[in-house]
């Protein structure tokens, strides 16, 4: 263990101490086994976090935001464009990027096809904003292609359920549209970033209420949203911060909060209490509701043994 890693694991030890002896207990952690796994997982969650933060403090090529260019990277062409002034396109990166995922095999392969129209064109938001179908039409003329080619593009592990195929009502051309909507009602991504601080009186956190319960988009659930906005916030392109887990919907975070805080995951804890609880938990940790679901999620996975969870 490194020497910073190893930091942290004591600074978290610590301060689970002082929780369970000054606010409730943990049941699901009395093992020891179990504390060190729950703690190793927060601590993974901390870095993987620190790490996307971290990229707007490194150069950034412009081949990054090339479709083109075997360097594409969504989330990093993000960046690229928010400093240099376009939030426009750096919304609509992270929307593709948290739609497609990044696939272990495949990587962002599949956001990098559709996005650059596999060489013929480049699907910016300008030009998706004024042809909101304009990607499915695509789709539609090219889904041969793209299954047929050889080449692997899939989607990541959070969104293994969509489909680009566009005979099924939830494909991603559908949902393009759907986004474009929600977007279209405020005119920019801007106008609507700027609404949702004006209705959360400049507060961070209700900001991101706020656009979490208006972001009615298609095959945009709670992790979805949740994944998205928090990427807005890590990369710099929106400054709102996470009010909550939002585990209230969830099964895996909401299971893994009630063997956390009872033991038990049939705990008979209503989901807003779990969800204020997990709150309270991460408020004392001193981090964030990403890093604590996270964390969450990925330990009740395997309470009593570590594994390394790549995203």
């Amino acid at each position: 263990m490194s020497v910073v890693r190893q930091k942290l694991f004591e600074q978290l030890d610590a301060s689970l101490s002082d929780y369970i002896a000054n606010k409730r207990e943990l049941q699901g952690i009395d093992a020891p086994e179990n504390r060190m796994v729950f703690i190793d997982q927060v601590v993974d969650s901390i870095r993987r976090v620190e790490f996307a933060k971290m990229l707007e403090s490194r150069p950034i090529s412009k081949s990054r935001t090339d479709p083109n260019s075997d360097l594409f990277d969504p989330l990093r062409a993000a960046v690229w464009y928010r400093i240099n002034g376009n939030i426009e396109e750096a919304s609509w990166l992270v929307f593709l990027a948290t739609h497609f995922g990044k696939n272990l095999e495949s990587n962002w392969r599949l956001a990098q096809d559709v996005y650059g129209a596999l060489g013929q064109d480049l699907w910016t938001w300008d030009r998706v904003f004024t042809d909101p179908e304009g990607v499915g039409r695509w789709l539609k003329s090219n889904f041969h292609l793209l299954r047929a080619d050889g080449v692997a593009r899939k989607f990541g592990n959070h969104r293994k359920y969509e489909s680009i195929d566009p005979s099924k009502p939830t494909a991603t051309g559908l949902v393009v549209e759907s986004y474009v909507g929600w977007v279209a009602q405020y005119g920019s991504h801007q106008a609507m970033f700027d609404a949702a601080f004006i209705a959360a009186g400049g507060d961070r956190r209700a900001a991101f209420q706020w656009l979490y319960k208006e972001m009615k988009v298609l095959r945009f659930g709670r992790m979805a949203k949740f994944d998205y906005l928090t990427m807005l916030a890590k990369l710099g392109i929106v400054p709102i911060e996470a009010d909550s887990p939002y585990i209230v919907d969830s099964t895996g975070p909401l299971q893994g909060a009630k063997l956390l805080f009872s033991g038990r995951t049939d705990s008979d804890m209503t989901p807003s209490e779990v969800d204020a609880e997990v709150v309270n938990l991460a408020d004392h940790l001193g981090v964030g509701m990403q890093e604590i679901e996270d964390a969450i999620c990925n330990w009740q996975k395997s309470p009593s043994r570590y594994k390394h969870f790549r995203g």
